[in-house]
């Protein structure tokens, strides 16, 4: 088994944080929606963020996988891929912030998703006892 298990684990274990946090975030906005705190318009504008959070992760996530596959050594394409994912990260926000028509603070919140995952998930491994 050696490494190769925990670290497949931990990614799983990352990726179903950031979706918790994703549903913690759009369930908030529903109940605020609801609750008539909020806009409704947030609800969509927030939907929007959090796939765009979950896709920047599954890419992130795939090109790491690759480029750290061959062993030791990282390829170099992975420099590219990682730039070229960036920037196609930033075109498709500035695309929704400039054209989209959605709420701005929505969008943002469920831009946040991955933030939050990830910060979830480093809080519940520094509870977790060392091996």
């Amino acid at each position: 088994m050696g490494r190769d298990a925990p670290d497949r684990l931990s990614l799983r274990s990352l990726t179903n944080r950031i979706f918790l946090s994703a549903g913690l975030i759009l369930g908030g906005i529903g109940v605020a929606v609801a609750a008539g705190a909020a806009n409704v318009s947030l609800l969509p504008a927030a939907v929007c963020g959090a796939v765009i959070a979950c896709g920047n992760f599954f890419l992130i996530r795939k090109i790491l996988e690759k480029a750290f596959s061959a062993g030791g050594a990282v390829n170099k394409g992975f420099v590219v891929q990682y730039t070229l994912k960036f920037l196609g990260l930033i075109g498709v926000v500035y695309l929704v912030v400039r054209y989209g028509g959605f709420d701005l603070l929505g969008f943002l919140l469920g831009l946040s998703s991955l933030f939050l995952g990830v910060l979830l998930e480093a809080l519940a491994r520094s509870f977790e006892p060392n091996a």
